[in-house]
């Protein structure tokens, strides 16, 4: 996980306003124990762009994650999005 949290900051220097970097960002942080900042960097997402993250349609068949990162997304959406 450490060489992949590396790689992600610097992506995310890169690219600051990409969602989906900051989807991928709220997934390691939850993936290395910080769920609260996890949760943080998710909000972080603008409100109308967050609901693709939630669709398991779009995380399925849009985004190129593994099955791991998609279910760790999902543990992170499922407290913020709380209906």
């Amino acid at each position: 996980i450490k060489g992949g949290f590396d790689l992600l900051k610097r992506v995310e220097n890169r690219f600051p306003e990409a969602t989906e970097v900051r989807a991928a960002y709220a997934t390691f942080l939850a993936a290395n124990g910080d769920q609260i900042e996890a949760q943080r960097k998710y909000l972080e997402i603008p409100d109308r762009q967050r609901l693709k993250y939630v669709d398991s349609d779009y995380l399925k068949n849009t985004i190129a994650w593994p099955p791991a990162a998609i279910d760790g997304l999902s543990k992170v959406t499922s407290v913020v999005e709380k209906p």
